[in-house]
């Protein structure tokens, strides 16, 4: 399984849990129009869209304030440990935002399957993403992270 390590961004990650969903609900494009016409049903998908990447863009300023990489594919060249701001929350906000978008987009297909996104996408990236992060991460800045760790929860 280390194959599927570091392999892919997480933006297309997220897009594939979006296509998933929107295959395995079974919404064509008539359906997204009638949801559309009826800015009711916009509400809540737009809040978790805001908030999602609101989530996601306070993580990208932090990395940037800290002048460390924003590549998720190389966690090694990490030249230091983002913990304040929102990091002081959750360990991955980039990918908590990129969550819930994708609850977002479940909630905007208006069917229980479609939330499968947000599962395969939550599962890959613990498994795929956020661990080998963790492990690089351990060895560039072992006792300060694991105290990090500690102290702030993976997800929320």
């Amino acid at each position: 399984m280390k194959f599927f390590q570091l392999k892919c961004p997480p933006p297309i990650v997220m897009l594939l849990s979006m296509v998933f969903s929107l295959v395995l609900s079974q919404r064509g494009l008539d359906f997204m129009q009638q949801q559309v016409a009826d800015l009711s049903n916009l509400i809540w998908p737009l809040i978790f869209l805001i908030a999602g990447i609101g989530l996601a863009m306070l993580g990208v300023k932090e990395f940037l304030v800290q002048h460390t990489t924003l590549n998720p594919l190389d966690p090694s060249r990490s030249s230091s440990l983002v913990v304040s701001g929102v990091y002081q929350l959750t360990r991955n906000p980039m990918y908590l935002g990129m969550l819930v978008v994708l609850l977002g987009w479940g909630d905007f297909l208006d069917n229980f399957l479609a939330y499968s996104g947000a599962l395969i996408f939550f599962v890959y990236m613990t498994a795929f993403q956020i661990k080998p992060e963790e492990a690089a991460m351990l060895e560039k800045f072992g006792e300060s992270f694991k105290q990090y760790c500690q102290s702030v929860r993976r997800w929320l």
